[in-house]
């Protein structure tokens, strides 16, 4: 695949990164604030699919768990572009980049505060809940999969795809499509079934999103390999 000579040049942290990284730490903070002294000293920190906790942590552990998922995850998704090899190619779907770590990012803050109010005895559908965040999460990102561009971290990296600039093109928009309508499964699965049911829900839903696309993938590169 032919590089342009932008290769090497670094992406620039810009104003959106700051605003993110701010957002991000003020949402922590406000959830630290409201919800740190009503927390026991040890708090369930891991839940099985019925919404049964089954594993724990110290109150401080879980501020630290958190804020380097909330907080420092997104600073380093908006690094990582500069150590790509293809970083140049993140500038034609920079703002699809920018949408992703703003849906992973709040997902993860809900996620956090779900599992606060759990451990503050709240009764609430939780497993639901976060079946159906996760639905909503697959629905945003995939509806604009199609606008990546060939790189190593973000979007469908079979090795088909990777060193084929068609294969990538096309990967991407079935996967787009699929992303969509996985997306739409685990929203309304949350809605309509009980949580017994939702682990085959989530199921379909990789399958639907990662398996096909990347069969798809090889589909190509096999079928491009024979006509040449």
């Amino acid at each position: 695949m032919k590089m342009d000579q932008t290769t090497n040049q670094t992406v620039r942290w810009t104003k959106q990164d700051w605003i993110l990284l701010v957002v991000n730490a003020v949402i922590f903070g406000v959830i630290f604030l409201l919800f740190n002294h009503q927390l026991p000293d040890v708090v369930g920190s891991h839940y099985n699919i019925r919404g049964e906790q089954d594993g724990t942590m110290a109150k401080s552990s879980m501020w630290l768990v958190y804020a380097g998922i909330g907080i420092a995850l997104p600073v380093f998704l908006s690094v990582i572009r500069n150590v790509d090899p293809r970083r140049e190619n993140y500038a034609r779907f920079s703002g699809y980049y920018m949408l992703i770590r703003w849906t992973v990012s709040l997902f993860i803050h809900g996620a956090f505060v779900l599992m606060i109010l759990q451990n503050l005895d709240y009764d609430l559908p939780f497993v639901n809940i976060v079946i159906g965040g996760l639905g909503v999460m697959w629905m945003i990102i995939g509806n604009r999969m199609g606008q990546v561009r060939s790189n190593f971290f973000v979007g469908i990296k079979t090795p088909w795809a990777i060193s084929d600039e068609n294969n990538w093109r096309r990967t991407h928009r079935i996967g787009a499509r699929l992303w969509f309508i996985a997306g739409v499964l685990m929203l309304l699965g949350a809605c309509l079934l009980p949580a017994k049911w939702l682990v085959a829900v989530l199921g379909v839903g990789i399958v639907v999103s990662v398996v096909i696309p990347y069969l798809y993938s090889y589909l190509l590169y096999a079928g491009a390999k024979r006509k040449s």
